[in-house]
This record gives C-alpha cells, sequence and structure tokens, in this order.
C-alpha cells in the first residue's frame, strides 16, 4: 500500500430533497489525530461499514481504538480519501447532476435498476441513478458476509485497498484484480462507507439457489434504500428458468451496462440480453452493453449521447459499425458526457446510450 500523506476528508452530499441533483459541498479535511475518538459499547453494521472506509467509528471499543492508534489503519484511510475526494466523489457528483439534467428527462426516474455484470459497483450504479430505492446488481464473485474484524483487519484492509484503487480512480473493477480481492460484501460495505451511506441491515438471500445479499442503506439525502448482490453465471448455462423467474420480479426496472466486457455481443449470453430487452423499459449503457442493431430492430427510442468510434484494443472485435454510422449521421457527437465512461476513461471518448420501449 502506498504511503500518502493526504488529508482526509468527509463526504457532504447533503441535500433535503431527493428531487434535487446535489451541489458541491466544501469537504472538511480529517485529522487522524484528532477526529478518531474512543467509543464504547460494540460495533454495529454501519460502524464496521465506516471502519473499512477509513471513517470514524461511532461505536465499538475495539475498532475505535485500533482507529486512534495504528498508524497503518492512519494510511490505509488517508489513501482511500485521497481517491475519493480527488477523484471518485466528483464522479458520482457529475454522475448524479447529469442524472438529472439529461437521463432523467429521457426515460423517467425508474424506482429500480438491474445492473447485470455490475458486480459490487453499488458506488457508480447509485450515483447514476441516485433516485431509484432498489438497486439489483449481478456477477460472478463470492458473497461473503460481514467481515469479522476481533482478530487483525490488516490483510483484509491491504485487500480492499488493492481492489478498490482501480474503481475509485477509473470508474470500473479489474477482472484480474476481482478474483484475488475479498468476498463482494466487505466490498459493498467499503463502498457504502466512502459515499456516507448508513447501512441498517445485511443479510443473507437465495436467488433461486444462487447465493445473495440484501443490504438496506439509507443516503445523505434521506432516502431508504436496497441493494441486493447475487453471485451467478449469466451466461445462456447459467441464465435458466428459474434465475430468470427469480429476476422477473423486477420487470419495468431500468437496465444498466458498463465496461461489461461486451459479453451480450457473444451468442453465449443472448440469455440476458433478450431477458434485458423484454423485460425493462428502458437500458442505459456504454457500447459494451446489448448491441446497438437490437434495440433498433425492435423499435426502441435510441438517445446516443457523447461519441463512438471504437472499442478499446483489447475489445477491438467487437466495434459496431452501425453505431459508428448512427453517430455519424449526427454529426459524430451526441451531447457530451462529463465524466469518462466504462473503458473509454476520458470524457472526449466516452458514449452513453439512451435506451426506451415504446
Amino acid at each position: 500500500m502506498k504511503k500518502l500523506l493526504l488529508p482526509f476528508a468527509a463526504v457532504c452530499l447533503t441535500q433535503c430533497s431527493t428531487d434535487l441533483p446535489p451541489t458541491e459541498q466544501a469537504q472538511t479535511p480529517l485529522n487522524p489525530a484528532s477526529d478518531y475518538q474512543p467509543a464504547k459499547g460494540e460495533p454495529t453494521v454501519d460502524d464496521i461499514a465506516r471502519f473499512l472506509a477509513g471513517r470514524p467509528v461511532e461505536n465499538g471499543e475495539a475498532l475505535s481504538a485500533y482507529q486512534r492508534t495504528k498508524g497503518n489503519y492512519h494510511t490505509h484511510a488517508l489513501e482511500f480519501d485521497y481517491l475519493w475526494r480527488k477523484m471518485a466523489s466528483k464522479r458520482t457528483l457529475r454522475q448524479q447532476q447529469y442524472f438529472h439534467e439529461t437521463i432523467k428527462p429521457l426515460i423517467g426516474a425508474s424506482s429500480t435498476v438491474v445492473y447485470p455484470f455490475g458486480g459490487p459497483d453499488v458506488l457508480y450504479g447509485t450515483s447514476m441513478f441516485p433516485q431509484a430505492s432498489t438497486y439489483v446488481l449481478i456477477g460472478l464473485e463470492p458473497v461473503g458476509g460481514i467481515p469479522d474484524l476481533s482478530g487483525d483487519p490488516s490483510g483484509l484492509l491491504r485487500r480492499l485497498s488493492i481492489v478498490m484503487d482501480e474503481p475509485l480512480r477509473h470508474g470500473y473493477y479489474i477482472t484480474k484484480e476481482m478474483r484475488q480481492a475479498p468476498a463482494v460484501t466487505p466490498i459493498l460495505l467499503t463502498s457504502l462507507g466512502l459515499m456516507g451511506a448508513r447501512v441498517d441491515n445485511v443479510q443473507s438471500i437465495s436467488a433461486a439457489g444462487r447465493p445473495g445479499v440484501e443490504v438496506r442503506f439509507r443516503t445523505s439525502r434521506g432516502g431508504n434504500k436496497r441493494l441486493i448482490y447475487v453471485s451467478a453465471d449469466l451466461s445462456n448455462r447459467g441464465f435458466d428458468s428459474g434465475f430468470q423467474s427469480w429476476l422477473g420480479q423486477y420487470s419495468g426496472a431500468t437496465g444498466y451496462f458498463k465496461a461489461a466486457s461486451y459479453l451480450q455481443h457473444d451468442p453465449n449470453f443472448s440469455g440476458i440480453r433478450d431477458w434485458t430487452l423484454a423485460n425493462c423499459k428502458s437500458v442505459v449503457q456504454d457500447d459494451s452493453g446489448i448491441p446497438y442493431r437490437y434495440y433498433v430492430s425492435n423499435g426502441w427510442d435510441v438517445t446516443l449521447l457523447g461519441t463512438y468510434q471504437r472499442p478499446i484494443p483489447l475489445f477491438a472485435r467487437w466495434k459496431q459499425n452501425d453505431l459508428a454510422s448512427a453517430y455519424q449521421a449526427i454529426g459524430g457527437r451526441g451531447p457530451e458526457i462529463p465524466f469518462g465512461s466504462g473503458y473509454h476513461l476520458k470524457m472526449a471518448e466516452a458514449n452513453l446510450q439512451v435506451c426506451k420501449k415504446k
């Protein structure tokens, strides 16, 4: 873990109305020597989330002592704060504003978002759709549970630092690093702690036999929300009728695809593609989601945002000539996207397609 002698700052996205986009707030640096205060009793699950994210706990005598006395923990907290304050929080703020200014007028504000191939990406799933109350994330990573912090948590903190580095810097998880990551539940709790959310409850669930976790939390803007993560294979081999039936309870949701490895361009993933087209009332995606031609042939309204030329070299085979032609037909560029999206880290190269079923 790199030693970054940088100030820690609290997240400040406070606003009274959930109907308005957030505005940027001044962030007050936190000094670990003075702001990590003694606490009593046993930690709640919210305190565990705060501890993993580097934020001062409110309950938990042992955790507060660790925060106050361990220099390696201070390094962990300062590193996370630097990445949050300088990169991730600015991106999430722009995404929330973009939802209100650009996406919501096109598709409305769905109460539910289904995010296949999203893995543990609660951070950007919630910022892209801040008005939703339910987020359903699906990935291959194991679920895990609330981590036991009664022993030495340094190993867990180190692994979290590694796996969270790329999403905080650039907005997406790297598959290779996820294979070495702790299970998803600690990552979800860390993300919620960084966001300044209040975690109320965590419980295991079964999604047609697939393991999952449900997290109830509240945002700093007052909304009660539910996060569901399911560990499931979305290839045609794994996306069977039982899991499709379970997922069907979220029909009418908005679908979201970001940095999805172009899997739905592969015929082996036609099932989740067809389910999305049949069950979602709208989809927001970058070009790694469902191929453009499926929306056109099924009569969806598609608004092109940003620009599109080609995928990054790793996925060059999945270039969509029809999508490139559609962008050329509107002058090569739609309305600007004020943040990098998916694999396109530069704003000038980002693309989104906002698709609404007629």
